[in-house]
């Protein structure tokens, strides 16, 4: 993404993710209305402190440039909360395994990424919980059968096969096939049995905050691929795992291949704001993004309601779609508001429950079945106290996840 975002001041134009890249010029205080007094002029503007913006910001740090953040801090949906010695995730909980760009940022700023210990993973059937990948691959194989599972497996691998990030993305008959038919659908159609669709929908909403029916087929494709890289060429079932405990054992031996810091995410966001330095403004609310000719002004309000305009070059945009459609609607194509608007969103709920004693303390993430009102149960605290060990005072902190039904649940 931030290669893209290089390219796309060069381009003039962009779409990342959601950033929405302006081509402008430079902004005069008489063409804009505004008197000189009253306006600063940059090079860029940077609107949104999330990940997104941030990550602009860095790779664009040597710029004059002035990120505006509405809230008092950043990281968007990235941010952490402190509860005795420990910090807790209310957001982002994991990347996977850092290469190219994040690595060499990472490296940069002096972090360090852990691989979440084992097992990461745990599922809930509603009467016994399964953990690690051996673990959950015997669950679905015991709702449906061994052949079953491999040939999920091979269909996975073999779409994975064809699918590239962007911008590698060849967007071709096979590709377009797979963007225009939803997840769900694409499962069904290839006979998958309901057990995996259920576990799916789980995931796709812990995700997305959308059920299968809403994403499609080629996003899912990733997500699933990762959980089943060990098995690519097929499962075979041992009869005699062994006792509960020794399933246990065995599932704490395994490879995470996600990743966190000590602390949490939030440790990449916090690092990244403090390399912006004195370019960086918290408490600053965009409320308008205008254009004279080719000219941009971007209004925000101060903490205490003091408004502010600056003049400048070249704006990036880094706001979920609705607060890019309020804020940019003077400036954006038809087509870009077409687009955004087609994004629906619904609320999606972190909870953190601290409590005397452990409530669930055996593995980072416990999925749930897709008829409960949450979708995940993360052990806050199983990173950093596998990491320091030398806390004296244990604190028992679990993140609920509670992501709505669909994209249009606004229950």
């Amino acid at each position: 993404m931030q290669n893209n975002i290089r390219n796309g001041l060069n381009k003039k134009v962009a779409f990342i993710g959601i950033c929405c890249l302006l081509p402008v010029t430079i902004l005069c205080a008489r063409e804009s209305g505004v008197q000189p007094a009253q306006v600063e002029f940059h090079d860029i503007v940077i609107v949104g402190g999330g990940i997104s913006g941030l990550t602009a910001g860095y790779f664009l740090k040597d710029k004059d440039l002035v990120l505006l953040e509405k809230n008092d801090t950043v990281g968007g949906r990235t941010s952490s909360g402190h509860h005795k010695q420990f910090t807790y995730a209310k957001g982002t909980e994991y990347l996977g395994e850092p290469d190219d760009v994040l690595a060499g940022m990472v490296s940069k700023l002096g972090l360090e990424m852990k691989e979440i210990p084992s097992p990461m993973d745990a599922i809930y059937d509603g009467e016994s919980i399964s953990y690690g990948s051996d673990g959950i691959a015997r669950h679905l194989i015991k709702h449906s059968d061994l052949e079953t599972y491999n040939n999920f497996i091979k269909l996975i691998s073999s779409e994975y096969k064809h699918y590239d990030e962007i911008p590698d993305t060849e967007y071709n008959d096979r590709t377009k096939k797979m963007d225009y038919m939803d997840a769900k659908s694409w499962l069904t159609a290839n006979g998958i049995p309901e057990v995996y669709i259920d576990k799916y929908n789980v995931t796709s909403r812990g995700l997305f905050g959308a059920g299968l029916q809403e994403i499609s087929a080629l996003s899912l494709i990733p997500e699933v691929a990762f959980d089943y890289d060990d098995d690519e060429h097929g499962y075979v079932l041992d009869d005699a795992p062994g006792s509960a405990a020794e399933q246990y054992a065995e599932a704490k031996k395994e490879s995470s291949n996600s990743y966190t810091f000590t602390k949490g995410i939030s440790e990449l966001t916090d690092k990244l704001g403090h390399a912006l330095n004195g370019k960086l403004r918290a408490g600053s609310t965009v409320t308008g993004i205008t254009r004279q000719g080719e000219n941009y002004a971007v209004v925000y309000t101060q903490k205490g309601g003091k408004q502010a305009t600056i003049l400048a070059r070249r704006v990036v945009i880094a706001t979920p779609a609705p607060v890019t459609l309020k804020i940019a609607d003077a400036v954006l194509s038809s087509e870009r508001k077409e687009i955004m608007k087609g994004i629906t969103y619904a609320p999606y709920v972190t909870v953190a429950l601290f409590s005397d004693t452990p409530i669930f303390d055996k593995a980072f993430d416990l999925a749930v079945p897709d008829s409960y009102f949450f979708t995940d149960v993360y052990d806050a605290t199983w990173v950093e106290r596998f990491y320091d060990q030398q806390k004296k005072e244990r604190a028992n902190i679990i993140s609920v996840y509670i992501a709505p039904k669909s994209s249009h649940d606004q229950s």
